[in-house]
């Protein structure tokens, strides 16, 4: 593999546009598919700079060229994501706007590069109308101009979209990886690394942004302790946890969303202890607590809890009525029973 490539774990798509490159035959439009902070935006900016690199064996992230692309100087190279409205909330798609600014910026030179590089961030966010823009640009796509969509849910893109770019997959990577990642480049310890990495479910960029944050970390572990109480309390409880959580989804959709994946990561865990393979636990701060649910309830029992956070989610991402939903949740998870003897 040649040049100095930033993404980390997904060799498969490396070594193919690494290929694709050397040989002159770069698609006009790629769609990068993955979970959150799996490294979706390193490799697009990778290919950004592998695009316009002055450098022997491209990307060398050391010439000119690579520097402004890496430093976002670069003229040529731009990011279309999410905008905020005028109370400073973010949006929740990419308006046609901000694509008829890349479709007149497009159909210019590149000013100081080789390519013009645009990058969508939330390619499954797009407004209908945005999209069917952004389509008549796939279509007759202008010279020198490459675009690379990156999306969570494939299912929220036109078809039409889809089958106009080149789709590179990546799937979170093994927690070796990023634990390894962590102690190389960060120094953190290799246990809390291990931790990290576990917690991160293989997306490299969301480990890399809890050891700069150690706050992130913190809130998790509250949102764990939340996830716990509300399993171990009664009805009343549940439902005053139930109303918290829906109003803050109505502030903030990812952060209440976020929570949401904590649980779903807790029941997960209490999965895999009482299916007797603790190696695979994530919270593994948590081994004590995630046994006394495993004693408590049967396999059946937290089989049911999985599945009824991921409705929980499913209907708040189709908009259902957020306190609807949370209360839906609050009653379906089992309450807590003697421990089996």
């Amino acid at each position: 593999m040649t040049g100095m490539w930033q993404t980390i774990g997904h060799n498969k798509a490396v070594s193919s546009l690494a290929r694709a490159l050397g040989e002159a035959r770069m698609a006009h439009a790629y769609l990068v598919v993955g979970p959150p902070s799996v490294g979706k935006m390193t490799l697009a900016m990778d290919v950004a700079r592998a695009l316009n690199c002055q450098g022997d064996m491209p990307p060398c992230g050391a010439c000119t060229q690579c520097t402004r692309i890496s430093n976002a100087l670069h003229p040529d190279v731009r990011l279309v994501e999410l905008e905020t409205d005028d109370r400073g909330r973010l949006r929740t798609a990419i308006s046609i706007n901000q694509v008829r600014d890349v479709q007149r910026e497009a159909s210019l030179k590149p000013y100081e590069g080789r390519s013009r590089v645009y990058i969508f961030d939330g390619a499954d966010r797009l407004q209908d109308a945005a999209a069917n823009a952004l389509l008549k640009t796939l279509e007759e796509p202008p010279n020198q101009v490459v675009l690379i969509l990156l999306a969570s849910a494939v299912e929220s893109i036109l078809p039409t979209i889809l089958s106009r770019c080149r789709r590179v997959d990546l799937r979170p990577v093994g927690v070796e990886i990023v634990a390894d990642h962590l102690v190389q480049h960060y120094e953190f310890d290799p246990h809390k690394a291990d931790e990290v990495a576990r917690l991160s479910g293989g997306r490299l960029g969301w480990a890399i942004r809890a050891v700069a944050d150690p706050e992130l970390l913190e809130q998790i572990g509250q949102q764990v302790e939340a996830v716990e109480r509300t399993v171990q309390s009664g009805l009343e409880s549940r439902l005053e946890y139930a109303a918290q959580l829906a109003t803050r989804f109505t502030r903030d959709r990812a952060d209440a969303l976020g929570e949401l994946d904590v649980w779903l990561g807790w029941w997960r865990d209490a999965m895999m202890v009482e299916e007797g393979t603790p190696e695979l636990v994530r919270n593994t701060s948590r081994m004590s607590e995630l046994g006394a649910v495993a004693d408590r309830m049967d396999k059946r029992s937290i089989a049911e809890a999985v599945r009824s956070v991921g409705r929980a989610v499913e209907l708040l991402e189709r908009n259902v009525n957020p306190r609807l939903a949370i209360e839906e949740l609050m009653l379906a998870i089992p309450m807590p029973q003697p421990v089996r003897q």
